[in-house]
């Protein structure tokens, strides 16, 4: 290598930034000197990268053969281990065995725990001598676990063979399983505090069953595991209540109670005051509730209540109707599930939906009478309300409980997730879309604090099962009995071609989050009104509300949702097909 070769690799391993070159005494550089030295760099940075690949991979093949001759000499000492197991258990006697596995496992702990406290603390340097000393000790230690259960199934082999031969040591055999049982009382008293969640509880049941193959004189022991699970909640102060749904008996998994039956109300005091809401701007209904308003009062001796617009067209219609009652303000209107015993509502489903509005807590029953287009939740006929109301009141009806969605928007500037606006009750749907911007909305979508999906796409409906014949049908929803507890998982639009709708479980906590990548904001409305802005970093929390609202069925909840949607929406007519034609044979 030439000179200047030289004085350049020198300057550059000495970690200069500046390559050393020679000036002559006129100050110019020498064009052929630094001609060299990049030269020289150049072939210095191509064989580096070779030579200390090559280092590398004889370090590599040494680690390699190092552990080959670890894993050999842990195969023979897997070997001996095993022959010295042998020896061990034709020499030592049980309770010695015994003494010996605790002190066995209580080193064999600290074993593991000092390697792997070394392990962690050790440098990478040392990795091949770490590994010459764990690979035997690990085979050590399942070489003693492997002779722990040959010594277990001698004793077992000894204990029968004793029974058989008339030598059997009851009183062995009971100090034998007390100490089986101290060793086991932890895991049952770990098993015991699962209880305190309600996820499940064990209890060792034993039954005595006669073997038919003896002579009647000894009992065959037999162990039954017992359980019974329950709905688990999130901690003590969760907002689900923890209840039993199965039960267990001799090894057969029954349900305790179903989690939906049919509703039966039975008055035990007589109702006294009723509240009836109307359509506005229906010429029919006034005429009706005036009509309904006056028999109720003179037949039936009932305290009502109407909105301040009804009472209002009912004073200007007569002022005999002065004895109605009405609210002031909306303080009152919070107050009023504590003074009305029964709701009537005249109109369509609309109606129903604005007297569950009304109401922020526990709801009185409603009997909704049909006076609108569909009426999926009105299955009371106008022309019999005098029939109607009179079975009512005299009980017992059969009624629906149609749940709510309690719904919370948290902004970004938000503290936690408690720190939210009023919360919002829907007995229809929750509907999440992009309002009048061109754009895609983007929601990223959670259940609990497991991811579901992102919605790309028009928005997104979550609705309960009542309303699950109305929005989320339109957007391709599947209908759903309304005594289901359930919430459905409906996109609006989505591009994607594999995104089909979901229905998840009752007690799960939806989230919708508007990402800060998004376009646009996002709108949510619900039940069709209420509507408000998402923001990028706002979310929704969608829950099922604790008060549902009961509407009372005309037959039974079965019956009157499948009168429904086969009167309102035609479900699957279709003419008969004629029976003349081809048939099998």
């Amino acid at each position: 290598m030439s000179p200047s070769k030289l004085d350049s690799t020198a300057s550059f391993g000495n970690g200069d930034a500046s390559i050393s070159c020679s000036k002559p005494e006129n100050g110019l550089v020498d064009s052929l000197s630094l001609f060299h030295s990049e030269k020289a760099v150049e072939e210095l940075l191509q064989q580096t990268p070779v030579e200390g690949m090559d280092e590398h991979l004889i370090e590599f093949s040494e680690a390699l053969r190092t552990v080959a001759k670890a894993l050999r000499r842990a195969a023979e000492g897997k070997a001996s281990a095993q022959a010295e197991a042998a020896e061990w258990k034709r020499r030592y006697e049980l309770e010695r065995t015994r003494n010996i596995q605790m002190e066995r496992k209580v080193s064999g702990n600290n074993i593991c725990e000092m390697l792997r406290s070394w392990w962690t603390w050790t440098s990478l340097d040392n990795a091949t001598g770490m590994i010459r000393i764990m690979l035997p000790c690990l085979v050590s230690w399942d070489v003693w676990k492997e002779r722990n259960k040959r010594v277990s199934e001698a004793r077992i082999a000894e204990w029968f063979s004793a029974e058989q031969n008339g030598d059997f040591d009851c009183g062995k055999v009971e100090n034998s399983d007390n100490q089986l049982v101290q060793q086991n009382e932890p895991d049952e008293h770990s098993e015991k505090g699962c209880m305190k969640h309600g996820i499940c509880s064990h209890e060792v049941l034993r039954d005595r069953e006669s073997d038919s193959n003896s002579n009647g004189d000894h009992n065959k022991m037999m162990r039954k595991a017992s359980f019974k699970l329950s709905w688990w909640c999130k901690g003590e102060n969760g907002d689900q209540h923890k209840h039993d749904i199965v039960s267990f008996e001799k090894g057969n998994i029954t349900t305790a109670e179903r989690s939906s039956k049919q509703i039966s109300l039975k008055w035990e005091s007589d109702p006294q005051t009723v509240l009836i809401l109307t359509k506005p701007n229906s010429v029919s209904v006034r005429i009706l509730c005036a009509q309904m308003v006056r028999w109720l009062k003179e037949k039936k001796k009932l305290n009502i209540y109407v909105e301040p617009r009804v009472r209002v067209e009912l004073l200007t219609e007569s002022s005999d109707f002065n004895y109605v009652q009405t609210w002031k303000d909306d303080r009152e209107i919070l107050l009023l599930h504590t003074k009305v015993d029964l709701v009537i509502t005249l109109g369509g489903d609309g109606t129903v939906l604005w007297a569950a509005s009304m109401f922020k807590g526990p709801v009185p029953p409603i009997v909704p009478f049909s006076l609108g287009s569909l009426g999926f939740m009105t299955p009371f006929y106008s022309e019999h309300y005098k029939e109607c109301l009179d079975s009512v009141l005299r009980g017992p009806i059969s009624i629906t409980l149609r749940h709510r969605l309690l719904c919370r928007v948290v902004r970004d500037a938000a503290k936690n997730e408690y720190d939210t606006e009023e919360p919002i009750l829907v007995l229809n749907e929750v509907t999440i879309d992009r309002g009048i911007s061109s754009y895609l909305t983007n929601l990223e979508c959670y259940c609990d604090n497991s991811f579901v999906t992102c919605v790309q796409g028009d928005g997104l409906i979550l609705s309960t099962t009542s309303g699950s014949t109305a929005y989320s049908l339109a957007a391709g929803g599947s209908m759903v009995h309304p005594q289901v507890p359930g919430i459905l998982f409906t996109p609006i639009c989505p591009h994607s071609l594999s995104f089909r709708p979901l229905i998840l479980p009752e007690h799960v906590t939806v989230r919708i989050v508007v990402p800060f990548n998004s376009r646009s904001p996002a709108w949510a409305s619900f039940d069709g009104k209420d509507r408000k802005q998402l923001a990028a970093g706002d979310a929704l929390l969608c829950s099922m509300a604790p008060w549902p609202v009961p509407t009372a069925c005309q037959v039974d909840s079965t019956n009157d949702f499948l009168r429904s949607i086969h009167d309102g929406l035609h479900w699957n007519l279709r003419k008969t097909q004629s029976f003349d034609g081809p048939r099998d044979l």
